[in-house]
């Protein structure tokens, strides 16, 4: 019997993804600790808590262009580097990407 989400050989979009969520924690991981920022400061200034930091940088959690930028911008990062860096690692990582 198929579910009404897409029958049980569907992959969720997350799964797909986690590769590269890893490698957009990872490079938001690098990108804070050369701020020298502790996960708590930067989720102090966008008035969320810790977790919802610590989920993204280990790839757990998705999140959008805006909230990317928020991120970048209380990290006192520019945005678009970080878009760099992703993209760099992408392609080194995953030819076919």
């Amino acid at each position: 019997m198929i579910s009404r989400h897409g029958g049980a050989d569907r992959v969720s979009t997350k799964a797909k993804l986690a590769p590269e969520l890893r490698i957009l924690g990872e490079v938001l991981v690098r990108a804070r600790e050369r701020a020298k920022l502790k996960q708590s400061e930067v989720a102090a200034r966008l008035g969320l808590p810790a977790s919802y930091l610590s989920k993204i940088e280990s790839g757990t959690r998705r999140l959008d262009v805006v909230e990317l930028i928020r991120i970048a911008e209380a990290m006192g990062v520019d945005a678009a580097e970080i878009v760099r860096e992703v993209s760099d690692a992408l392609h080194s990582d995953h030819p076919h990407v």
